[in-house]
């Protein structure tokens, strides 16, 4: 049965824009003409729910006219000043920010996205080990098959040789681990005592690199690369937590995606009740009205800088721009007055509950996550365990099909730009604006199972 949101079905999708001029790929073909609520509209007229809240970024409702107010407002006062010149949206925004963070982490350096974040992050742990008297510090541990960005250092970072073959010798050789995962999970064996076990991976890598060279080690607390929306038991995280104070190791949280109410927390590592030395974060500080991030550091990483005793050498022209401070410091304001990070929690769990149907499906092999980030693992036979080779174009298939019922999906893969190293299905991305209802879910769940069964029947999964 329809609900009051269901739309008519989009007809014909053709982009008109001038792409000739950028350097940038589109895999969609449709251009965006303007966006409201959980939806966006092409230039053709056409509806479409962000069911993945673009790359599971936009966690504020599309097109808030409070957004453009904030912004508009701060433009008619200043728009830049010079970084090493302090000023009221930046002071304001970090002390507001401050009330929400895990309470050990109260300082904060901006910056303009999750790459810069995480880019400042291992820089600022660095620091930290030089000012503290540790100089052979300077090794991150990072997780096979995660994600962290794309500039150099992020792209060595993130252990998928999709998003690091071109680069070759360019890239800084980060040691890597394999992260916690449910696939890996010997039978009989509890997920709290896997956990364990897996987290003695972190130690071995410490003890193999040498742990004075070790400075820190990097990861997402829900999963955002080839095991996307993992979700490891709290044990896990607490060994982890362990084991860092252990080699006097840092603990960077990489909150980037997970941050602001998208797992139902304000952040996401408060599911296992473990606070991290750093975290960064980026895409829902803003709900992605202007481009900003930040990086939070606990009060023993800040010490050395704030007592005088070292300098953060590091900085960009744009890092704490006074518009992106006035949009964060309102995005703040709207995730706490319209109850957003509850909602996420609420819409999340009902959400979830769809989970026993979509495993019904033989193309769905699992369905994972916490709030509105939920990631349904497709396969070409959950009975056989057999997976879709690349060459058959599955996921551009059912992004085709899903854009004609008014579904638009994130590319979690790239196409061929990215490579998984595990043999796991294709990361289907369910993570909506935070303000989504319940009768827009009922709507978006009816047009990802017409999707659905339009695309296994297509691709002959029975």
């Amino acid at each position: 049965m329809a609900t009051e949101n269901q739309m008519n079905r989009p007809g014909p999708l053709k982009a008109e824009g001038p792409w000739s001029n950028v350097f940038s790929y589109h895999t969609m073909d449709i251009e965006v003409a303007k966006s409201k609520g959980i939806y966006f509209y092409d230039v053709n007229g056409n509806k479409y729910i962000d069911a993945s809240g673009g790359p599971m970024a936009f966690t504020l409702p599309h097109g808030d006219k409070r957004m453009k107010e904030a912004i508009s407002k701060q433009m008619e006062n200043f728009t830049h000043v010079h970084p090493t010149l302090s000023n009221k949206p930046q002071a304001d925004y970090c002390s507001k920010l401050a009330e929400v963070t895990p309470k050990n982490l109260n300082t904060s350096y901006l910056v303009c996205g999750g790459s810069e974040a995480v880019e400042t992050a291992i820089k600022a742990a660095r620091q930290y080990h030089l000012a503290s008297g540790n100089p052979s510090k300077h090794k991150v541990i990072s997780n096979y098959g995660s994600y962290h960005g794309m500039t150099l250092a992020t792209q060595g970072l993130s252990g998928n040789p999709g998003y690091q073959r071109h680069f070759g010798e360019m890239l800084t050789k980060w040691p890597h681990i394999h992260q916690y995962s449910d696939h890996d999970k010997p039978e009989g064996m509890s997920r709290e005592e896997w956990g364990l076990k897996c987290a003695e991976r972190l130690e071995k890598m410490i003890y193999f690199e040498g742990p004075k060279t070790v400075s820190a080690y990097i990861a997402t607390p829900q999963g955002c690369g080839s095991d996307y929306a993992a979700v490891a038991p709290k044990e896990y995280w607490q060994r982890i937590r362990e084991i860092c104070d252990r080699y006097d190791v840092l603990l960077i949280a990489d909150e980037v995606v997970t941050g602001f109410g998208r797992t139902g927390k304000w952040f996401a590592m408060e599911h296992f009740n473990v606070e991290a030395d750093i975290m960064t974060i980026a895409k829902g500080i803003t709900g992605c009205y202007v481009p900003m991030g930040a990086v939070v550091v606990s009060d023993r990483v800040n010490e050395p800088f704030k007592s005088g005793g070292a300098y953060f050498v590091h900085g960009f022209t744009n890092g704490g721009h006074p518009l992106g401070c006035a949009a964060a410091k309102k995005a703040l304001e709207i995730y706490q007055e319209d109850n957003l990070i509850d909602n996420s929690n609420k819409m999340g769990n009902y959400l979830h509950s769809f989970k026993e149907e979509l495993l019904d499906r033989p193309s769905i092999k699992d369905v994972r996550g916490w709030g509105l980030m939920m990631c349904l693992e497709v396969v070409a036979s959950k009975e056989s365990g057999e997976y879709f080779e690349s060459s058959k174009g599955a996921e551009g298939v059912f992004q085709s099909i899903a854009l004609k019922n008014g579904l638009a999906f994130y590319s979690t893969l790239y196409g061929a730009r990215r490579e998984p190293i595990f043999k796991r299905g294709l990361p289907l991305m369910i993570s909506p604006p935070i303000s989504i209802n319940k009768n827009q879910i009922d709507d978006l769940m009816h047009r990802l199972n017409e999707s659905l069964d339009e695309w296994q029947e297509e691709m002959g999964v029975c």
